[in-house]
């Protein structure tokens, strides 16, 4: 240690060599000029006082040394702290030279050619150069604005760590999260417990328990236990990385749910894209529509795409729906625009409530706010029972079912055959018709004004005289319906509509 006074050394026990002198010989060393004075248990220096390490050095301009209870040097006056490309400076500290570890207190600031740092407090080790604070602290590094309710930087890499409330931000992005990691070797920011993240130029809003962020390119790398915020939807999910501008890959409990909450997605993993995107894994799609009533459609893959207002969805690979209409087909297409929806049921497809049953190669659905209509083509069947024991049955290339509140319309065009009960009249019976074109009125379930075109064969039986040997015919059909059923594990099967025609419609 070297000691450099400009006036006698005071003699006794509180000398500055007796303050220094048992902590170890060139591991720190202490340089001061001016005045000393003795004042009841410190020693008073004024002028100039230097503390020095092999790495660091700290200067102030007046110093009281103390060597009970602990050995100690406040210092004030000019606070430096030097070393290799950075600076503290504050109104004024402590040393300890036991530990060799400096207490900057008072407008503290870390200068360095990365940027600055501000905060009431900072704590220095010496030993393993690292900085830290419990106070408030706020600054820039590496381009990015931040601030928190304390920070650690670290010697070699001098990566930063903010703790409790921490926020940063740069031109692009704003976030915020409990602890904020900036790891400038590969330029990485890492965020720990409710992040969050905004992009100024667009509306997104991102947050999960944990986010990383490449920031030379501003695109997220990693999200754990995620959500994400669009204009037009939001993303949830355990892990979502980001690869593009706009690309998501997401995995483990995902769900996709539009901004008026008309359709929600879920399933075990997907990809979005800017105006696509493909899930996987027992997926599960509910729409709701203006009335609040919704279908739920069940698919092991499902994609979408948005073109200006139109919503495309294609589920496929052996499909279930349920809703007002329980039924399966072996890929479902839904278009949404507004309150406009159609949905479109591909081979096998079938479609069925308490009264109505419906199948055909494809079925298809529309809706607005003042109409439902049903298609069934090509082998296509409908079966409704009216009331107990009275079983309607079509059969024809084309069937097409218009439902308003009051009334619904029937159509069947290509070789159709129909058995229909007229129950509106005296006169019940059951009507069989074979005909190119039938046209019939259905009011709480009855059929009324049936009309035809093109050659036409129709018996009517009376009530007393009904051949129900129709049913069987329906019977096998229904059979054969149910075969192509694929039920997914923990779906409810369809109700067996043969079960209800047996019962006499009950």
């Amino acid at each position: 240690m070297i000691f450099n006074r400009n006036k006698r050394t005071i003699k006794g026990a509180f000398s500055l060599f007796f303050f220094m002198a048992s902590f170890g010989a060139g591991a720190q060393e202490i340089i001061w000029k001016g005045k000393e004075l003795i004042s009841g248990n410190y020693k008073l220096i004024e002028g100039e006082i230097i503390i020095r390490t092999p790495e660091d050095t700290v200067r102030a301009s007046k110093a009281k040394l103390y060597n009970a209870p602990e050995k100690k040097a406040v210092l004030s006056g000019d606070l430096r702290l030097d070393r290799k490309d950075m600076q503290v400076t504050g109104d004024s500290g402590i040393y300890f030279p036991k530990t060799k570890k400096v207490t900057v207190m008072g407008h503290a600031n870390i200068r360095s050619p990365e940027g600055n740092i501000q905060s009431e407090t900072f704590h220095y080790d010496l030993n393993s150069g690292q900085l830290s604070s419990n106070t408030f602290t706020s600054g820039n590094a590496e381009g990015i604005r931040f601030s928190s309710d304390g920070s650690v930087i670290f010697k070699e890499t001098k990566n930063i760590r903010l703790i409790g409330n921490a926020v940063w931000e740069n031109d692009t992005i704003k976030g915020t999260a409990d602890t904020i990691f900036l790891n400038k070797s590969d330029n990485i920011l890492k965020m720990s417990r409710n992040a969050k993240i905004l992009f100024r130029k667009k509306k997104d809003e991102v947050s999960g328990k944990y986010i990383e962020i490449d920031l030379s390119t501003n695109k997220i790398t990693k999200i754990t236990g995620s959500r994400i915020k669009r204009d037009d939807f939001t993303l949830k999910a355990r892990k979502i990385n980001q690869t593009g501008a706009e690309t998501y890959f997401l995995e483990d409990e995902v769900e996709i749910k539009s901004s008026d909450e008309a359709v929600t997605s879920t399933g075990k993993k997907a990809v979005i894209e800017k105006k696509a995107m493909k899930m996987e894994g027992r997926t599960m799609t509910r729409l709701v529509d203006k009335e609040k009533k919704e279908i739920r459609i069940y698919s092991p893959v499902l994609t979408s795409e948005k073109a200006d207002s139109v919503e495309k969805y294609h589920f496929f690979l052996k499909t279930n729906i349920r809703g007002d209409f329980d039924g399966f087909a072996d890929s479902i297409y839904v278009r949404k625009k507004g309150k406009e929806r159609e949905t479109f049921l591909y081979r096998n497809a079938h479609l069925q409530n308490d009264s109505l049953f419906l199948e055909g190669d494809t079925l298809e659905m529309f809706q607005d706010s003042l109409r439902q209509i049903i298609r069934a083509k090509r082998n296509a069947m409908m079966i409704m029972i009216s009331k107990p024991n009275r079983v309607n049955f079509i059969s024809a290339a084309f069937i097409q079912l218009t439902k308003t509140d009051s009334l619904s319309e029937l159509y069947s065009t290509g070789d159709a055959e129909s058995f229909l009960w007229n129950d509106e009249k005296n006169n019940v019976g059951l009507n069989h018709t074979v005909a190119p074109v039938q046209k019939a009125k259905i009011r709480n379930r009855k059929v009324s004004r049936v009309n035809t075109r093109g050659a036409t064969k129709s018996v009517f039986q009376p009530l007393n005289k009904v051949d129900y040997g129709y049913l069987n015919t329906v019977a096998v059909r229904l059979k054969e319906s149910y075969k192509a059923d694929s039920v997914p594990p923990g779906l409810t099967p369809v109700p067996d509509f043969l079960k209800k025609i047996q019962a006499g419609g009950k």
